[in-house]
């Protein structure tokens, strides 16, 4: 496991059990903090273009115009849908800087899978309890089955 993946899966462990726990997840901005301090000099291409996008949805004065060239490039795709969501409501920053730093950290097929895991967990919420759904425990479950599934199929 790679120093990447390690500090995400520690980081999202622990913010998932203080989502879960009091519904505020501090800390955040450091995860995303660090996440960009270890891509930056791999991939700096990448890293700025997911802060853009962060940035987009942040600053709400900003235009849609803005935008558009990042929509040629796929790994931007769930940052731009999760700021779209922060800048109507529906989701929370913790969540959007969430998103942004597996973006920065995970090709794009991991934070699709994560994804796909906070609409499973969705679907859990949904059914046991009632009110706002904590969605980093979703995301933490995806990012576990990206990591089997790339385990279990490169030793095969």
């Amino acid at each position: 496991m790679t120093l990447a993946e390690t500090f995400a899966l520690v980081s999202f462990s622990l913010f998932s059990f203080a989502d879960l726990r009091y519904r505020l997840v501090p800390g955040i901005e450091v995860f995303l903090l660090g996440a960009i301090l270890l891509t930056l000099p791999i991939t700096p291409l990448q890293t700025g273009f997911i802060l853009l996008a962060c940035g987009w949805s942040i600053f709400r004065n900003l235009s849609g115009w803005y935008m558009l060239p990042l929509l040629f490039y796929p790994p931007v795709w769930p940052v731009l849908l999760t700021g779209y969501g922060y800048r109507k409501g529906i989701l929370g920053r913790a969540d959007l800087f969430a998103i942004s730093g597996l973006a920065c950290l995970f090709p794009l097929p991991a934070v699709l899978l994560s994804l796909f895991g906070l609409e499973l967990w969705r679907r859990f919420w949904v059914r046991r309890q009632t009110g706002s759904i904590p969605a980093l425990p979703g995301l933490l479950i995806g990012l576990i089955a990206y990591l089997l599934l790339r385990l279990f199929l490169s030793t095969s």
